[in-house]
């Protein structure tokens, strides 16, 4: 009896205090799932807002082709203006060579 309440009884005391400690600091089943939703629920905004963010970025692209293209025909009009300059320019020296020779 007298090992029994010298050594094993506080050693006994010792380990329920420390597994009173363990549990104490453990996080309960329902804090447990209410951290899950709420990690859903950001989850499901931040899907909301990816969504979101992904339609205005095919927007955007869709703006920028249009852009491009409006862009390319600019540059063809100006393309075609300079050839009309030089075939202007080529027929009143074709014009000139002509009066020269006759």
């Amino acid at each position: 009896m007298q090992f029994h309440r010298e050594v094993v009884r506080p050693d006994l005391e010792e380990l329920r205090d420390e597994i009173k400690a363990v549990l104490g600091e453990m996080v309960t089943r329902d804090e447990f799932l209410s951290h899950v939703n709420a990690i859903y629920k950001r989850f499901d905004r931040l899907e909301t807002e990816y969504d979101a963010l992904r339609i205005a970025v095919q927007r955007l692209e869709s703006r920028i082709a249009a852009v491009e293209e409006k862009l390319d025909k600019m540059a063809l009009r100006t393309e075609l203006v300079e050839l009309k300059e030089r075939l202007a320019q080529l027929q009143e020296r074709v014009a000139q060579l002509e009066k020269q020779l006759n």
